[in-house]
């Protein structure tokens, strides 16, 4: 895919989760970023489109926690292509927010074993809890 189409699905998935504000790319134009705001004790959901059958899945890259919390991680094939090899689908990273204070996610699309090789793709998303 090229870089620009890579872009606009991840902006899609950050506005699906709920993020809203203004949405930015990255300082490296591998990525985008989005803002959300919630109250302590809120749960929310970050979707971002993946396809593992690449090897590629997302990474958490960078949360500085106490303010949110990693609650789970969940791949889900898309359902369209009826599980047909090489189609891709949707990660759902579930944050709960413990405690008030702003806080940047950072997620990564690369290959888990390939250690020196940066991500193809990055996703953040500042987080503020009230």
């Amino acid at each position: 895919m090229k870089k620009n189409t890579l872009s606009a699905l991840i902006l899609t998935a950050l506005i699906l989760m709920g993020c809203s504000n203004k949405q930015t790319n990255s300082d490296n134009g591998t990525g985008d970023s989005a803002s959300i705001v919630k109250k302590v004790g809120e749960s929310f959901v970050i979707k971002l489109e993946s396809n593992r059958t690449t090897g590629y899945s997302w990474r958490l890259a960078e949360l500085k926690s106490g303010i949110v919390e990693k609650v789970s991680d969940v791949y889900k094939p898309n359902e369209t292509a009826g599980n047909i090899v090489g189609s891709g689908g949707i990660e759902e990273w579930t944050f709960k927010a413990v405690a008030k204070g702003t806080v940047t996610i950072t997620l990564e699309y690369a290959r888990p074993w390939e250690k020196d090789i940066p991500p193809v793709k990055t996703a953040s998303c500042t987080v503020t809890v009230k």
